[in-house]
């Protein structure tokens, strides 16, 4: 990959930041805004005040465009550069009229001010988000009226830092050139790309852009977040979930950045295996969790880079990835009939499923069909590590799991589900019913085939786009979510549905190269604008990092399929 190429990318639409770091700059209304990043999904009103950082020129609106390590700004009176100085500063370089940068509203109660240090450099101070602290280069700062004022010096030129701390931020002893930094910036991005799957040449742009937006949503231990991990998005729910940072794992082909990314989180395990529902810098949120995808994620990951990964890489999953089955398979098995269940909806990431519909705790085909392949999983890593006799227990719970799943929750149509306890069962007609179709070969054929029947049904299922997540229901819109299609379409695919894989594989890809990959899109034939957003889905229709980790997955598992690599 040449470097150039990846500097030309055009990122104008996305948060313009850099890995690593929680700061990002938006274009919105003429005028840019400097956030530091902060969660936003389940957290109270305090954490989500709008504290934007408002940067425009003297007078006019600014047209903007943006590579990955330089953004530009311009006007009739002033031209702007922005780049990136490490993770946690930014360098903005510019010529003309100058700038004027104001916060929104600051709440004295809560100690937040801004500040001029008497030293040229102005602090301003934000509650639980830490100190800005911008610092003049070429020209000055002034602070007037609780706004500052960039000035450019006698040749009309200006430069400035803005250094972010959770609290002391101070400026550097020295700042290296403006394009060195910018420099630094692509090479770590290009570097980031070279690690991710390959996918078809018409797929390239979008792969371009939805690796830029994982690189940018990486973010830096800190607070309560133990290792880098991944957000949902820099732009919307900004906070690390515990199962996406599987479906980011699956698609990097480097085995140290798999391996961990896999494992982000598991430094917030506790003692009794469960993982968070999600991690951030300020909360872990731990009364829910989210489903073991693990097994699923280490598996994929066995298959493609397995000859790379050592004994180290192993030892390094195995422990955690142990202690999450038992978490399931005990503190989440209160009947002690051997198969785990839900206490949530929220628990499955399915979190309106009807397979809530009697309650809980129940019993569900995912969340078995799960927990079998972890089971799988941890027994290769054991043989990996020479542990025979734990290797055997471990396909020993496999072998356990999966006659319960064919025996006991498949009633010869379909997967049910059923209360814990009790065992009332539980139907549903959704597609998390066939999400046991990620066991793929594993399956009997009679099911994959009886499966099949009602996938291939345009009123039910199938759509040329991926597989709709409800029968048609009175003429509403149905919806296609990226996190069904990545499991079940290369299940259906290793089950011998070789075709219909591959078709509905690429009918999903090609929407998502032209109109985008949200985490969801509603039906094209059902929608009068197609890829338009639905006010009920409204922030899971965009790019974020978690739907480009989850297209990329479709895609470069249909590159493998078209190379006869699978």
């Amino acid at each position: 990959m040449n470097t150039n190429d990846l500097g030309n990318l055009n990122v104008s639409g996305l948060p313009f930041s850099r890995r690593l770091s929680y700061l990002f700059v938006t274009h919105a209304d003429g005028a840019l805004e400097l956030h530091r990043m902060t969660r936003t999904y389940g957290s109270d009103a305090e954490l989500r005040r709008d504290r934007r950082v408002n940067i425009q020129a003297i007078s006019g609106a600014f047209a903007v465009t943006a590579n990955p390590h330089i953004m530009t700004a311009v006007n009739s009176d002033v031209k702007l550069e922005i780049c990136f100085d490490g993770s946690e500063a930014l360098r903005f370089r510019g010529s003309g009229a100058g700038l004027l940068i104001a916060t929104t509203p600051l709440s004295h109660i809560d100690g937040e001010y801004i500040m001029d240090r008497l030293d040229g450099t102005i602090q301003v101070t934000q509650f639980m988000r830490g100190e800005l602290l911008f610092a003049p280069i070429v020209g000055t700062l002034t602070l007037k009226e609780s706004a500052i004022i960039a000035a450019p010096d006698d040749n009309g030129n200006f430069e400035f830092a803005v250094h972010y701390a959770d609290e002391f931020a101070e400026q550097f002893t020295e700042y290296k050139p403006f394009e060195t930094r910018a420099s630094e910036s692509l090479r770590d991005f290009t570097e980031w790309y070279s690690m991710f799957a390959n996918v078809g040449a018409k797929y390239e742009p979008m792969k371009r852009l939805a690796v830029y937006m994982i690189w940018i949503s990486q973010i830096a231990p800190k607070g309560y977040l133990k290792d880098p991990a991944i957000l949902y998005s820099k732009s919307t729910e900004q906070a690390c979930f515990s199962w996406h940072q599987v479906y980011h794992a699956m698609v990097m082909r480097d085995p140290d950045n798999a391996a961990q990314t896999l494992m982000n989180l598991f430094g917030s395990q506790d003692e009794f295996g469960e993982l968070p529902d999600l991690v951030d810098d300020h909360n872990v949120n731990i009364t829910a969790t989210k489903p073991p995808f693990h097994g699923y994620g280490l598996l994929y990951m066995l298959e493609r880079i397995g000859d790379k990964l050592t004994p180290e890489h192993c030892r390094q999953m195995y422990g955690g990835l142990a202690k999450l089955f038992k978490f399931w398979t005990t503190l989440r098995d209160t009947d002690n009939d051997g198969v785990p269940q839900y206490n949530h909806g929220c628990e499955s990431g399915h979190d309106f499923s009807l397979m809530f519909a009697k309650g809980v705790p129940v019993e569900t085909p995912d969340i078995i069909s799960y927990i079998a392949l972890l089971a799988e999983g941890l027994g290769k890593l054991a043989e990996r590590l020479e542990l025979t006799a734990e290797a055997a227990e471990w396909n020993q719970k496999y072998d356990y799991l999966m006659n319960k799943l064919t025996t006991r929750f498949w009633n010869g149509e379909r997967f049910h589900a059923r209360l814990s306890g009790s065992h009332e069962v539980v139907e549903f007609d959704e597609l998390e019913a066939y999400l046991p179709l990620m066991l793929g070969e594993r399956l009997p054929p009679e099911i994959v085939e009886r499966c099949v029947t009602d996938l291939t049904d345009p009123e039910l299922y199938y759509t040329p786009y991926g597989l709709r997540s409800a029968p048609k229901r009175d003429g509403a819109p149905g919806v296609i979510m990226g996190f069904s299609q990545v499991k079940i379409l290369p299940g259906l695919y290793k089950a011998g549905r070789t075709e219909l894989a591959a078709e509905l594989l690429r009918g999903y890809c090609d929407w998502g190269a032209e109109h985008s990959p949200g985490f969801l899109f509603v039906e094209p034939s059902a929608n009068p604008a197609p890829g338009a957003a639905n006010a009920e889905f409204e922030g899971f229709t965009e790019l974020s990092a978690l739907s480009g980790a989850i297209w990329l997955g479709c895609a470069s598992f249909l590159e493998e399929i078209d190379n006869g690599t699978i």
